[in-house]
């Protein structure tokens, strides 16, 4: 189940790689339904990794109303729109570290 992956992804130093497809399956759910921010191969191609950088705040909070004993996270919609503002940079995307910009006094 999808909600099993974030309880996984919550324990799991982030970014990770993801290179199963059961779990790249799952992974586009919760990307879908906002909860984790994430780069997905596209149908079709060669690439069969997925790169999870974030739990969204709208995923944590499903993380929280499951621990606190109402057994259910929310439904998850994957037609739905993502709440998340995250969006990775072009540079963020292709893996490339992110430089300080100098400070002008």
């Amino acid at each position: 189940m999808p909600m099993e992956l974030l309880r996984e992804l919550a324990r799991t130093p982030l970014p990770c790689t993801l290179s199963e497809d059961a779990d790249i399956d799952r992974l586009r759910v919760l990307r879908a339904a906002g909860y984790v921010a994430a780069m997905l191969p596209t149908p079709g191609s060669q690439s069969r990794l997925g790169r999870v950088l974030a739990i969204t705040p709208q995923g944590r909070q499903a993380l929280l109303r499951q621990a606190s004993g109402s057994g259910d996270a929310g439904p998850i919609d994957p037609t739905s729109e993502p709440t998340a503002s995250y969006q990775p940079t072009p540079a963020q995307s292709a893996g490339i570290p992110r430089q300080e910009s100098p400070r002008v006094s």
